[in-house]
């Protein structure tokens, strides 16, 4: 007999490269039971109304390296007691909650918008080095046209925040004979507010002993926003139109 879809397992796919291994994991959102766990591990009053919690990314290096993309350490970076977006839209977004089975957990302020700057779980068996660097990713080198050996994209948590905007986490890998990157992308839209984009973006080159990582925050309000609202929901394009405010790059080092 075949398992209910709630009961199936994730569906999880590997890859071979160089000296990595990839894995992704694939699922669907919390059961109630897996909520309560979850709700011991944060501080959150209300979690996303779509938080997958098998879903992850995870690179594996053989020299000790381990990189992964999980939503409930995403969720860890959340403000658990301060509502931060100070919109006219806030004091509604909460009094629609009012019936909703989660508001007797909301006894003080919170990111409702459920804005992280998560940039991945790194660890080392040994030791984890980390460097701040003017060095950028060579972006002309990856639009070079190269096969794609493997690719992969993921939902971590996803909230229509009560319809209205949407909220977002999701990651994405591909990679080529000549490395791989990832993009780690949170993606904000509170309707008549605000835009707002955090990107990690990963970046190996099979010849260097470090991985170049870049994380950029992006925002203007929607009134300043001059391109087409169409652009808005379309996050590979509203990205360019949004006001950089903070940027910072790091080499991490495989060994």
């Amino acid at each position: 007999m075949s398992l209910s879809p709630q009961l199936r397992p994730p569906k999880l796919d590997d890859y071979k490269f160089g000296g990595w291994t990839i894995k992704t994991s694939k699922s669907r959102i919390m059961s109630s039971a897996e909520e309560a766990n979850v709700n011991k591990e944060l501080e959150l009053p209300h979690l996303p109304d779509m938080l997958f919690i098998h879903n992850r990314l995870v690179l594996e290096h053989k020299d000790g390296l381990n990189i992964q993309f999980k939503p409930v350490d995403a969720l860890k970076r959340v403000n658990a007691h301060e509502d931060l977006v100070h919109v006219s839209l806030s004091k509604e977004w909460l009094a629609a909650r009012k019936n909703s089975p989660h508001i007797n957990k909301i006894v003080h302020p919170y990111d409702w918008t459920f804005t992280t700057d998560y940039t991945g779980t790194y660890t080392h068996r040994n030791s984890l080095r980390v460097e701040e660097t003017t060095e950028c990713i060579d972006y002309e080198k990856l639009k070079v046209k190269e096969n794609i050996l493997f690719f992969d994209e993921l939902v971590l948590f996803e909230d229509e925040l009560d319809d209205n905007g949407c909220t977002k986490l999701s990651a994405k890998i591909r990679v080529m004979p000549s490395g791989f990157f990832v993009l780690l992308r949170f993606y904000l839209r509170v309707d008549n507010t605000l835009i707002r984009v955090h990107d990690t973006r990963l970046y190996h080159q099979v010849e260097n002993d470090y991985i170049l990582r870049e994380y950029s925050e992006r925002e203007d309000k929607t009134e300043n926003l001059s391109v087409d609202r169409e652009i808005w929901t379309d996050q590979n394009l509203i990205v360019d139109h949004l006001t950089v405010k903070t940027s910072v790059n790091h080499k991490i080092f495989l060994s």
